[in-house]
This record gives C-alpha cells, sequence and structure tokens, in this order.
C-alpha cells in the first residue's frame, strides 16, 4: 500500500483528537429525554391557507424559543413534525441541577430566617422586659448593629410613654399651655425618632426576596458611545445595578450576597431546563399580542400634566383616561445611545424623554409612556375590528441603503394599518408585544401591507423589533393546549441509561471474543477496528450535535453486531483465497477487492433504511437512525480502511506471513462450514415452513386488530407511575391486580359519557417486577383516554399515598374569574372570622391589616400546611408573580390539622398599598394578582414518571408515517437491488424475503401478548422477560431494521450467485447451492454474533428497550432463515434449468446420431 506510514498517523491523529474531543463522554453527549429524563410537547399550528407553511414554521420556532429562553442557555428543543405541528422537547432536572437548586434556596432560606419584619419590629416593642429582651437576641442574633438599633427603638419608646404620661399629669394639673406644648412636641420627637429608627433598622435588612428578585434580572449589557472619550462604553445590565444597589444599602451582607451570587451561578450554569412540563406549557401560553399605538407628543394632550401627577402617585392603573393609558418600557437601555444620554435619563426621565417628544414617567423604577387608546389612533386585536395579524418580519434597507425593519402585514391587517398610519405621517408610533413598549419609531409615510421602520441605528434593537413584529402571528398559529405529550422522569431515564450502557459493553465485549476465538490475530485486528469504530460514532455524534436516546444505544449495540458483518466477509475471502495457494499480501487485497461490493451493497440498504427513518419518524426514532447512520458509516471506515491499514502495517513492516483461524486449526470445523448440502431439495419444506410463519402473522395480526397498536397508533394515555421510597430507602412495591383493582374502579366510578370511564378497561402493566412477575414500584396504565391533565390528577388522587409526587388541587370557587364573586376579602378587622363571616374563627390577622383574605374552601384533595406553603412560595417566585415577592403573607387553617388541611385562608399584606388608600387600585394590583396566584399554585402539580398522551389526529398521523416508511423503503430497495443486479428477480427476490420477514415478526409480537395474558402461559412468559409488545413507532424501527438486516444476508448470498454465474444469464440449481454453501460461514458467524448483541440487548438493555429487541432477535432469528429458503431458492431460474438440460440432451443426442452414422 502506497503511503502507509502517513495514512496510518493521519488516522491515528484523527482517533486521538476524536477521543480528546468527546472526553468526558457524561459531558459531551447530548442524551434524549428517555435516558435522562425529558418531556416533549406537540403543539398544532393553525396556518393560513394563503401563507407559506415553511415560513410561519420556521418564524414560529424562533419566535417560542426568544419567548421561552431568551438568554439561549436552556436545552430546549423545537422541530418540526409535518406541515403543521412543533415538537418541543426539554430535560427535566437530575439530581445534581437538584442539589445545586437546594443548596441555592436553602442559602436564601437562611437568609429569610434572619430577616426583621415590620410587623415582627412592632410585636417586639409591645412587649416587657426580659420577653422583649429576648426577642431582641433572637430577632438580632449576632448582627451587633441591628440589636443596638433595637435598643435604642426600646429607649425612644420609653421615652414617649414617659412624655404620654407628664403631659397627662401636666392636662390633670392644669399646666401652663406652654408646658403642655413642650411634653407635646417630646412626643412628637420621640415618635419621629422611633420612626426613623425603625426604617433604618428595616432597611438594614437583606431581604432574601429582593435579592432573589434582583438575580432574576436580565443580565445584557448595552454598548454605548462615552461622548467625551469617543469610545465604546458598556452599560451595566439591570442586574448588575441591582446587585449593586443592594451591597451599596448593605455593607455588613456583602460576603452573603457574593456567596448568593455563586449558588445561583452555579446552579444557572447547570441548569438547562424548566423545572417542570407545567412551567413549559404556561410560558407558551403567553399572549404574545401585538398592538400598534401612535405616541401623543409633549402637550399633545390636554391632560398630560394631571396624568404625569397620578401616575406618580397612584401607579398606571389609576392614571389613564378614556383616550390615553400608561404603558411599561419594555427595556429603557434601548432608548440610549451614549452613557451620558444613560445617566441623564437615569437622573431625570421625565426630561430626557421630553427632548424626544415622548411623554414618560418613572413609577416605582419603572418607565412608563404615555400611548392613545382610540381606535382612529391604535390598532389592536378586537375593538370591533376582525381579526388581522403581521404574516412576517425581517430585515431589508431603506432607499438610502440603511438598514431597516420590513414587515408583510396579512390582508386585513394591511387595510387597518393604512388607515392609521395615513392619518399619522410625521407621527411617532409605538410598536406594543403584550402591553409593553419596545420602540416608537416616527412614521415616514403610509404603510399598509408592506413597509418598513426605518431609522433605527441598533442591529440589537432591530432583531428585537422583528422577533417583537413576528410575534403578534403566534396568537393566530399556535393551539393553546399541546395535541400530545410525552413525559419521562429522570429516575426511569437514569435506568434506561445504565442498562443501556450494560448492554453496549457487554455485547462489545462478547463480540471481541469471539473475534479473537474463532480469528486469532485477524479477530484481534478486527477488535481494534471496532474499536476505533466506537471512537468515530461517539465523535461524529458529538460533532453533529446528535442526542443520545435508548434506540440510539440499541442502533449502536446493533452497529458492533453488524460491523462484524464486514470484517467476516473481508476474512472469509481471504481465507478462500489463501486455500487457493496465494500468499498471504496478495490474498488479502483480493480479499477486500471481492468483499468490496458485498459490503457496499448490504450498508447501502441500511442507509436507505436510515434515510427514510430520518424523514419520517418522531425525534427519538430519527436519533436511532442518524446513530445507526453514523454507526453504518463508521463501520465502512473501520473495516475497509482502518483495518486494511493494519494489515498493511502488519505484512509490510512487521514481515506477517500466515494469518491462523479456528477453521485452519481445526479442519474439522472448516469442513462443517463448507458443506455440500443441495439447499433447493428442501424448496419444498421451506414453503410450507414461510407458509406457517407468514400464516400464523397474518392470523394474529386479524385476531388482535387494534389492540396490537400502541397509543402512538390508537389515541389514548400511557401513564407511568413510580412509587416513592420508604425510610430505609426502599422504594414502595404493590402488586398488578391491586394497582389494575384501584383503576379500574377510579373508570367505574365514572358516568359512561365521561371519558375517564374508560379507565374501567385501562391495561395495567408492572414494569421490570420482581421473580413472581405481577409485585413491582413501577407500572405503565395504558388507556384510550386522552385528557391527560385529568387522567394525572385522578391517578396522582389515587395513589397519593404512594406516589412522590404533587397532584393537582382543587378547592371551592376556584373556577370564578370575577373577583366580586370570588372569595376574596379586604382584612378590615382583627379577627378573621368577623372578615370571612366564621364566627367561629378566632385567628388575629391584625398585623396584616388593609391586606387581602383568600378562602381556599373543601381543598381536594385533603393536603397540608407544608404543602400549601411550598406551592405558594414556588409561584410567588416565579418570573409571572415575581413583583410580589416582597408581600407579608401567611397560612391560617379553617379546617383540619396541619397534615390534613380540608379548608384554609391565605392573608397578605402589602404595606405600600392598603385597602384603605385606594381600593380600585387595591383590587387591581392586590386582590386580583393575589387570586390568581393562589389558583395557578394549587393546580401546578409535578409529573409522574412519565406521561405520553396522543391526541387520535396524532394517533391517525403516526399511522400514516408508519405506513409510509415502510412501503418507502421496500420501494427505494427493491428500485436499488434492481439497478445494482440488473435483474428483477433478484429484486422480487430480496421483496419477498423481506415481506415473510416482517409479516413474522408483527405476528410474534402479537402472539407475545397473547401468550403473556393466558393464564397458564403467563409465568413463562415473564420468565422470558416477554411482555404484551405494542406496535409504536419504536417498533416500526426495529421493523425497518430487520428488512436492512435481512437484505444485508439476502445480498451477501446474491451477489456470489451473481459472481458465480459469471456471464450466464441465469443462476443455475449448482449455482445457487454452490453460492449458499461458500456463504454460509459467513451468514452462521454474522448472524451468531449479531443474535449474540441483540440477545444482550434484550436480557440486559431493560425495559425501555425490551420490545424493540425482542423484535430484532426475531427478525435477526428469521432474516437468517429467510436468505437462505425464501431469497436464494427464488433466485433460481428452473426453466432455464430444464432448457439447458434440453439443450444438453439434445446436444448428446446429435453427437450419439452422428457417430452411429
Amino acid at each position: 500500500m502506497r503511503h502507509l506510514v502517513r495514512n496510518s498517523c493521519l488516522i491515528l491523529a484523527l482517533l486521538v483528537l476524536l477521543s480528546a474531543y468527546i472526553w468526558p463522554v457524561s459531558e459531551t453527549i447530548r442524551l434524549g429525554k428517555d435516558l435522562r429524563g425529558g418531556f416533549s410537547l406537540t403543539y398544532q399550528l393553525l396556518i393560513d391557507p394563503s401563507q407559506n407553511a415553511e415560513e410561519v414554521m420556521d418564524t414560529t420556532i424562533t419566535v417560542l424559543k426568544d419567548r421561552i429562553d431568551p438568554q439561549g442557555t436552556m436545552d430546549l428543543s423545537m422541530v418540526p413534525q409535518g406541515r403543521d405541528r412543533i415538537e418541543i422537547s426539554m430535560p427535566l432536572p437530575n439530581e445534581e441541577i437538584e442539589g445545586l437548586r437546594e443548596a441555592y434556596n436553602a442559602k436564601l432560606e437562611e437568609i429569610r430566617q434572619r430577616e426583621i419584619t415590620g410587623r415582627e419590629f412592632d410585636r417586639m416593642l409591645a412587649m416587657e422586659g426580659e420577653a422583649r429582651q429576648a426577642e431582641i437576641d433572637r430577632l438580632a442574633g449576632d448582627n451587633d448593629a441591628q440589636k443596638q438599633l433595637m435598643q435604642r427603638a426600646v429607649e425612644l419608646l420609653e421615652q414617649e410613654r414617659s412624655a404620654s404620661d407628664e403631659l397627662r399629669d401636666a392636662i390633670d394639673s392644669t399646666a401652663p399651655p406652654e408646658v403642655i406644648d413642650e411634653k407635646v412636641a417630646d412626643i412628637a420627637a420621640a415618635s419621629i425618632a422611633l420612626d426613623q429608627v425603625r426604617d433604618e433598622l428595616l432597611d438594614s435588612v437583606l431581604v432574601a426576596d429582593d435579592l432573589q428578585a434582583a438575580l432574576e434580572l436580565p443580565n445584557d449589557q448595552r454598548a454605548v458611545l462615552d461622548d467625551t472619550a469617543q469610545e465604546p462604553y458598556l452599560l451595566p445590565s439591570q442586574r448588575e445595578k441591582a446587585i449593586d444597589s443592594l451591597k451599596e444599602s448593605h455593607p455588613n451582607e456583602v460576603e452573603t450576597i457574593d456567596e448568593v451570587i455563586a449558588l445561583h451561578k452555579n446552579y444557572r450554569d447547570k441548569r438547562n431546563t424548566l423545572d417542570d412540563p407545567s412551567d413549559l406549557v404556561r410560558l407558551l401560553q403567553g399572549s404574545g399580542v401585538l398592538e400598534f399605538r401612535i405616541a401623543p407628543g409633549i402637550g399633545g394632550h390636554v391632560e398630560e400634566q394631571s396624568l404625569r401627577q397620578r401616575l406618580r402617585e397612584e401607579g398606571p392603573r389609576l392614571a389613564s383616561t378614556r383616550d390615553a393609558r400608561w404603558f411599561p418600557l419594555a427595556d429603557p437601555s434601548s432608548w440610549v445611545e451614549s452613557i451620558q444620554q444613560a445617566q441623564f435619563m437615569e437622573q431625570d426621565p421625565a426630561t430626557f424623554f421630553q427632548t424626544r417628544d415622548f411623554v414618560v414617567e418613572e413609577y416605582e423604577g419603572t418607565y412608563y409612556m404615555l400611548l392613545w387608546d382610540t381606535n382612529n389612533d391604535a390598532l389592536t386585536q378586537g375593538g370591533g375590528r376582525s381579526n388581522w395579524s403581521v404574516a412576517r418580519a425581517f430585515e431589508t434597507v431603506d432607499q438610502n441603503g440603511r438598514p431597516a425593519v420590513g414587515f408583510r402585514m396579512d390582508v386585513n391587517g394591511g387595510r387597518l394599518l393604512g388607515q392609521l398610519t395615513e392619518k399619522n405621517v410625521g407621527e411617532p408610533m409605538a410598536v406594543l408585544l403584550d402591553n409593553k413598549v419596545f420602540t416608537a419609531p416616527n412614521l415616514i409615510s403610509k404603510i399598509s401591507s408592506q413597509g418598513q421602520i426605518t431609522g433605527i441605528d441598533s442591529a440589537r434593537e432591530r432583531e428585537q423589533i422583528i422577533r417583537t413584529l413576528n410575534a403578534g402571528t403566534l396568537t393566530a398559529t399556535l393551539s393553546p393546549n399541546p395535541i400530545s405529550q410525552s413525559i419521562l422522569g429522570p429516575e426511569l431515564g437514569q435506568d434506561n441509561l445504565d442498562a443501556g450502557l450494560i448492554a453496549g459493553i457487554v455485547a462489545l465485549i462478547a463480540v471481541s471474543v469471539f473475534m479473537i476465538f474463532y480469528y486469532f490475530s485477524s479477530g484481534l485486528i478486527a477488535v481494534i477496528a471496532l474499536l476505533c469504530n466506537a471512537i468515530l460514532i461517539l465523535g461524529m455524534i458529538v460533532l453533529g450535535n446528535v442526542t443520545l436516546t435508548l434506540p440510539g444505544i440499541a442502533g449502536i449495540i446493533l452497529t458492533f453486531g453488524m460491523a462484524v458483518d464486514a470484517n467476516v466477509l473481508i476474512f472469509e475471502r481471504i481465507r478462500e483465497e489463501r486455500r487457493n495457494g496465494l500468499d498471504l499480501r496478495p490474498a488479502i487485497r483480493l480479499g477486500y477487492s471481492k468483499a468490496l461490493s458485498s459490503i457496499v451493497d448490504g450498508n447501502v440498504t441500511n442507509l436507505i433504511v436510515c434515510l427514510v427513518l430520518a424523514n419520517i419518524g418522531t425525534q427519538e426514532i430519527k436519533g436511532f437512525a442518524i446513530t445507526l447512520g453514523i454507526g453504518v458509516v463508521g463501520t465502512l471506515f473501520s473495516a475497509l480502511v482502518i483495518s486494511r491499514l493494519i494489515f498493511g502495517l502488519m505484512t509490510e513492516k512487521f514481515a506477517m506471513k500466515n494469518m491462523p483461524m479456528l477453521p485452519n486449526a481445526v479442519p474439522l470445523i472448516e469442513k462443517t462450514l463448507e458443506p455440500k448440502i443441495d439447499w433447493l431439495k428442501f424448496r419444498v419444506i421451506f414453503i410450507a415452513i414461510s407458509i406457517c410463519y407468514v400464516g400464523l402473522g397474518i392470523g394474529m395480526i386479524i385476531y388482535q386488530g387494534s389492540e396490537m397498536l400502541d397509543t402512538e397508533f390508537r389515541g389514548g394515555t400511557a401513564i407511568t407511575m413510580q412509587f416513592k421510597q420508604d425510610e430505609s430507602g426502599e422504594r414502595l412495591t404493590m402488586t398488578r391486580p391491586e394497582v389494575a383493582e384501584r383503576v379500574i374502579a377510579l373508570g367505574n366510578a365514572a358516568e359512561e359519557n365521561d371519558e375517564t370511564f374508560l379507565l374501567s378497561s385501562a391495561e395495567v402493566l408492572p414494569v421490570d417486577p420482581e421473580s413472581d412477575g405481577i409485585t413491582s414500584s413501577t407500572f405503565r396504565i395504558k388507556t384510550l383516554a386522552t385528557n391527560s391533565e385529568t387522567l394525572n390528577t385522578l391517578i396522582q388522587n389515587e395513589f397519593q399515598d404512594v406516589l412522590p409526587t404533587k397532584a393537582v388541587l382543587s378547592f371551592n370557587d376556584d373556577v370564578i374569574d370575577d373577583l366580586r364573586l370570588a372569595p376574596v376579602y379586604p382584612i378590615t378587622e382583627n379577627r378573621l372570622g368577623d372578615i370571612i363571616d366564621r364566627p367561629g374563627i378566632t385567628a388575629d390577622v391584625s398585623a396584616f391589616d388593609g391586606g387581602v383574605a383568600i378562602v381556599m374552601d373543601s381543598i381536594s384533595p385533603v393536603t397540608n400546611t407544608q404543602d400549601l406553603r411550598e406551592r405558594l412560595d414556588y409561584m410567588r417566585r416565579d418570573q409571572q408573580f415575581s413583583s410580589l415577592l416582597s408581600r407579608e403573607w401567611d397560612i391560617i387553617i379553617l379546617e383540619g390539622e396541619p397534615d390534613s388541611v380540608q379548608s384554609a385562608a391565605l392573608v397578605v399584606l402589602d404595606e405600600g398599598l392598603l385597602v384603605y388608600e385606594s381600593k380600585d387600585r387595591w383590587d387591581a394590583e392586590v386582590a386580583e394578582q393575589e387570586w390568581n396566584l393562589v389558583r395557578q399554585a394549587l393546580k401546578r402539580s409535578e409529573s409522574l414518571a412519565g406521561t405520553d398522551q396522543f391526541d387520535p389526529a396524532v394517533a391517525s398521523s403516526f399511522r400514516g408515517k408508519a405506513v409510509a416508511a415502510v412501503g418507502l423503503s421496500l420501494l427505494l430497495i427493491t428500485i436499488y437491488i434492481w439497478v445494482r443486479f440488473g435483474s428483477v428477480r433478484y429484486s422480487m427476490a430480496a421483496l419477498v424475503a423481506l415481506l415473510h420477514d416482517v409479516l413474522t415478526a408483527i405476528g410474534l409480537i402479537a402472539l407475545a401478548e397473547i401468550v403473556y395474558l393466558n393464564e397458564s402461559l403467563g409465568a413463562v412468559a415473564q420468565q422470558l422477560n416477554i411482555m404484551p409488545f405494542k406496535v409504536d413507532l419504536g417498533l416500526i424501527a426495529a421493523l425497518l431494521t430487520i428488512i436492512g438486516y435481512s437484505l444485508n444476508d439476502s445480498i451477501i448470498i446474491m451477489d456470489r450467485i451473481r459472481e458465480n454465474r459469471g456471464k450466464l444469464d441465469y443462476a443455475s440449481r449448482r449455482i445457487v447451492n454452490l453460492s449458499i454453501n461458500q456463504t454460509i460461514s459467513r451468514t452462521v458467524i454474522t448472524s451468531g454474533t449479531t443474535l449474540a448483541a441483540v440477545l444482550i440487548l434484550y436480557v440486559a438493555g431493560g425495559e425501555g428497550v425490551r420490545a424493540f429487541s425482542f423484535t430484532l432477535l426475531v427478525g435477526v432469528l428469521v432474516g437468517t432463515y429467510s436468505s437462505v429458503a425464501v431469497a436464494a431458492p427464488f433466485v433460481w431460474s428452473a426453466r432455464h434449468d430444464r432448457e439447458e438440460k434440453a439443450r444438453l440432451l439434445a446436444a448428446e443426442a446429435a453427437e450419439s446420431s452422428t457417430q452411429d452414422s
């Protein structure tokens, strides 16, 4: 071989670089949700026929990613499914991330325990003597400064009381007015000083919620120009400004703040997901409402000064008129272009925006812009108008070549926007998304169906506007709820990963041991090539950012088995050449040359299957297809290049002369593997056996019907529940009949017209049961019902005694949206019972005077106070409600005990907004917000171990995909073989064998369920790991893999037939028999190694791939049989044999006649 050393060094360098790149594997390989836990939601897109479906799909994915993950830190996958569906996948947090989150929350909780609230301060002052001093010590802890302030407050309180006593004495003794005035002044001075000390103390307290809110702020920095130095300057982010402010106001807590920041960073750096699928659903339900509003200039509104004052005093809700409203700015930094402008805006925002002719005021740290709110000066959804939307937004250039934002409206939107902009040319038009102002450029001309927004020099702002405009299309395109969902808990994902890795390692060892045992040093070379193949596969997976799924691991294991095939073909060819008398070097060269066509043909057909699966399957199936495809390419490279180079080095550099193998050492084996059997003599027997196989398959398919289809193809829901651990750390267990009894009872309790009635016929299966086959800690429940939310709630409630999850909680009136009808009460009395009209409730709520009380009556299922607190606390920290973090709140039990709460009340106080100050504003900003928070908090549930829900429409789509995948694979393979072998007979032989294998495999899958459910055979089935397998997309992938494997087997024999027939137009009986006999050793060895790999996968791979591996196991056995008994005999041309025999007889007769004459 030429350039042997150079090529060897290049390949070695490639392998070393790939090894370094993929190490450590646990961090570089991206695992799918079935290996680490996760969820996927499928949403329907309602696309107008006039729109470009591909453009709408791409735009929607971009906008959704920006909405859910604007920083791009989450492991979020959004991929199109067909023309009108999007599948959104995300992992669930693993144990490491949960631990980091707990450490972060624990530190925050430690800070909360040290917080001093105004209520606690007032309660301390109300105490006396030793009790007061003990309370001071408890509240201050080791903070001497706070202790001194509280002691000073006590002194001032005593001074105030003393002055009050002296005032009473002076009044009683009719003291002169100047004495009385002096005493009044002393009381006022002590009271003012006490208030000042109180404020100083509370300001010195580091509030955990304030710190947490600061850490959740955006951390983007914007580059602006320093006008003085004429250099770029990075403005501090909102997060940096908030943290610096906390450090400045709490200098003694800087170390604590830095510690929390570090814990938060550790958590955020590792965190690549949301905590629960319900969080994703809630984010996706963000309205994304797009609006256009004209902005009045300075003096443009007659009540401008009054509106400014009311905003500063009362807030935006109460500072609006019938024709104008205040709207918050989305990002104030986008309105400045220099550090001087930023400083100007921060010091005097009203004047800064006045210079730009905008009416803007600040309220509680947020900037608000005044915009018109009339039909003539705004384009909004509703208001009597028909629906409209922006069809597409994009970056473009204006007539002067400057960057601009272009957008195209739909037909109705173009008409309405044209009416708005025609009347307001020269005026600023604000673009709003979800009621936030993103930009307000001046209108240069009328805009209708297509227009531009110019004057935006910042690329960042242009990009933001494009995203804003595109987001408006979501309200018309995204279905409100997912049409299917799949959830797998991280515990089950880890179980799948562990089982898959064990199976892969064992399979690799088993194949390696066999190759070395059978082929000696050549086998060692094959093993080295196999290890190189593993590095290549993992390297391509990491480089291609391919998600590794459980079927993907199965594909790699299958690759290990099939990778041997190429080496076996080469080695057997080399052995033949050596037996024909060639030296080793030419024998190796001819062996590789003659095996090349068979290797290429067999692997190309596998690639055809991979190509079909990658374009038709779900994300998991695509992962399998891509992984298997990578494996095929890696196998070709390692077998044809790497092992060839090693042989070259051994023969040329190390003078290798012999290539010993087990058949050479044991002649009996060589004789056994080269039989002289007349296989076609048994074709009638083969036909009878095949008829039985295929008949069984068709019969089982007819008998089982739709029962053999999984929820993916029928519609419905599959719920996996894993029980919690007891005190010893062992998981609780139940038997299948016990679980089934409780599930069926849920269905029987429902009305027949209620979908949950279908639970009465639900299928309950144990996952990885104990030796008796029915006891397990994990069960899968399958039903035709499709309302997964209702089913999850029912299952969680029914099994709450053994499940670790949080169920959805309901209470009386929780569906009421109208605040006037909701159980929401202002706190204006000291006793809670007087407020909610329950005299028996004596709880003192005077500390919450002016706040709100919300009653949660008849909570179902019964919960405990800790659960309620955790739910409310979690939701209060959610981004949607994070502005409520600073409020004081508590839970008061109305009925029940702390560990079994039946009814409760939430009491909340916002010291900055009491009900006495402004009832309307209090309703809008306190009562309504807290009512919404309570309802969302109690309805939030933590997922079961797994949930798969498929709408019937999705199931129908999947059935269509399955049929298309199988049909298209068969068609493409048939065409390839026809072209490759130049004969329809060969392609028909392969097709008949493939149909034979697929029908047999499906029949045995259906039979497995019948055997499992049979009372007398069920125990045997469980011992053999046979389960009631269902046909899903995973099994379709397995069937297509069988097609590829079986075809590979058939191609090896047919390729040898083509070689042996030479220039003959047909394959005679002798040629067919000879070809089968010549390749039988390869068939036995390859089938044996592949069978061993698949058998290991079936036994050790875990339940996640058991159905998949069972199908492959059956397929390997049947595929090997069909290659010899179906495909090869089909190639035989009996008619040509008879014609040839007649021709030879005629020739002999003619020759005999000539001799006689």
